[in-house]
C-alpha cells in the first residue's frame, strides 16, 4: 500500500548552510522541510549558479595541462577528419573549423562557457517536468512543478562535488577520460567502444545522485522509497542503453 497523504503543515524554510550539509548527510530530513515550506526559488537557483560557475572555472583548470589540452585538440581533429571522410564537410571547411575550435582559443572558451550557462537550466527543467511526469503518471502522486525543480536543484550540490572529483581525476591521472567511474579501469578508452560507454555511465556520483533525487521525490510525493528508486533507476537504466546504443557521448 502506497503512504497516506498526510495534512501539510507549513514550517520555516531550513537555514540553506544546513542544506548544503544536509544534501549529504540527511536528505530525507532536508526534503521534507522542502516539502513542508512555500515556494523556494533558492533552492534550485543557488545550487544552479554555483555549478554553472565552479564547472566554467574548472575548464580552464583543464586547459592549464598542456597534455589534456592536446588530448582534446586530437579528439575534435579526429571528429572533423570524420566528418570530411563521410562528405558532410569539405577539407577548407575542416581547416576552419579545426582553427575555431582550438580548445584553449578565446573564442572556445567564451562557447563553453557560453554552453554551460545554457545547457545547465534547461536540463534541470527538463529533468524536473520528466521527474514530474512520473510522479503523476508512475507513482499517481501528485506535487507542485516547481517543487520538483526544488528538489532535482539542490542535487546540483552532488553534481558540483563530481565536477570538481572528475576534474581532479583527469588532472592527476593526465586523461580525459579518468572519472570516478567504471571506465577509470579501461586503459585504452575509446569513444566508439560501447562497452568502454556502458562502464562510463556506472558512475560513483551518478548513483549518488539519483539515490538522493529518490529520497526527494519520495518525500515529495510521499510514496516508499523502494517504489520510487525502481521507478528512478529504471528510467536511468533505459536511458543510459539508449544513449549507448545511439552512440551518443552524453546523457549520464
Amino acid at each position: 500500500m502506497e503512504e497516506q497523504t498526510t495534512p501539510e503543515v507549513t514550517v520555516a524554510p531550513m537555514p540553506f548552510g544546513e542544506k548544503i550539509v544536509n544534501i549529504f548527510t540527511a536528505p530525507g530530513e532536508l526534503f521534507e522541510n522542502v516539502r513542508l515550506t512555500g515556494k523556494t526559488t533558492s533552492n534550485w537557483l543557488v545550487p544552479m549558479v554555483l555549478f554553472i560557475i565552479i564547472a566554467a572555472a574548472l575548464y580552464q583548470l583543464i586547459l592549464t595541462n598542456p597534455s589534456l589540452v592536446d588530448q582534446m585538440s586530437t579528439l575534435m581533429r579526429k571528429g572533423i577528419d570524420e566528418a570530411v571522410a563521410k562528405g558532410s564537410m569539405t577539407a577548407e571547411q575542416a581547416d576552419k573549423a579545426a582553427e575555431f575550435m582550438r580548445p584553449d582559443s578565446m573564442i572556445f572558451r567564451i562557447q563553453q562557457i557560453a554552453g554551460v550557462a545554457l545547457v545547465t537550466p534547461i536540463a534541470l527543467f527538463l529533468l524536473a517536468l520528466i521527474y514530474w511526469l512520473l510522479g503523476k503518471w508512475g507513482m499517481s502522486a501528485s506535487a507542485p512543478y516547481m517543487k520538483v525543480v526544488e528538489v532535482a536543484g539542490l542535487t546540483f550540490f552532488i553534481s558540483i562535488l563530481e565536477t570538481i572529483v572528475t576534474t581532479l581525476l583527469q588532472y592527476g591521472m593526465d586523461s580525459l577520460f579518468a572519472g570516478p567511474s567504471l571506465a577509470l579501469f579501461v586503459s585504452n578508452y575509446d569513444l566508439h567502444n560501447k562497452v568502454h560507454m556502458a562502464l562510463s555511465k556506472v558512475n560513483v556520483f551518478t548513483i549518488w545522485d539519483l539515490t538522493v533525487l529518490s529520497i526527494g521525490l519520495s518525500k515529495l510525493f510521499q510514496r516508499h522509497l523502494p517504489k520510487v528508486l525502481v521507478l528512478v533507476f529504471a528510467l536511468w537504466i533505459l536511458w543510459s542503453v539508449f544513449t549507448v546504443l545511439m552512440g551518443w557521448r552524453f546523457g549520464g
